[in-house]
């Protein structure tokens, strides 16, 4: 099935019908404490959203990286999704539905990834803050990945 319209989310509402998550599985999950860094939370949480495309499906890839004064983390989540069969959607559309579905269905398990481990190996736990729908995207023209900024 091709996707086509006028409307550019008539292509991912249509992809929405064809497309299963299949899984969500940490690639990483890791932080280190500094001996002399400070208990405070000033710092960064960078989110960079990177795409897998294959003939069956595809793959979303989040990977949060915390730089605070008392040590640094990171944590890397994936979503795969899977393809009915005759689905042929544009890597632009397959982009579009990464940026309006699949970084939004991955974003909590980052989230809670952070939390745990900050939690433990700090002794506080840093959250990455509520984020906007489409503040955490790919480009559409575009195939390098593109960095999301959240203060903590």
């Amino acid at each position: 099935m091709t996707f086509e319209g006028d409307d550019p989310l008539d292509e991912v509402r249509a992809l929405i019908d064809q497309v299963q998550l299949e899984s969500v599985e940490f690639h990483e999950v890791s932080a280190r404490r500094f001996d002399s860094g400070s208990d405070g939370e000033d710092g960064e949480i960078s989110i960079e959203v990177q795409i897998r495309e294959g003939s069956g499906g595809f793959g979303v890839r989040l990977i949060a990286t915390a730089e605070v004064a008392i040590g640094e983390a990171v944590v890397s989540v994936a979503g795969e999704y899977s393809m009915s069969e005759g689905a042929d959607p544009s890597s632009r559309t397959i982009k579009q539905f990464v940026n309006e579905v699949a970084v939004m269905t991955v974003l909590p398990y980052l989230r809670e990834g952070m939390t745990t481990i900050t939690a433990k190996v700090f002794g506080k736990a840093l959250y990455i803050p509520i984020i906007p729908r489409g503040d955490i995207a790919v480009e559409l023209d575009d195939e390098d990945a593109v960095r999301g900024d959240a203060q903590v």
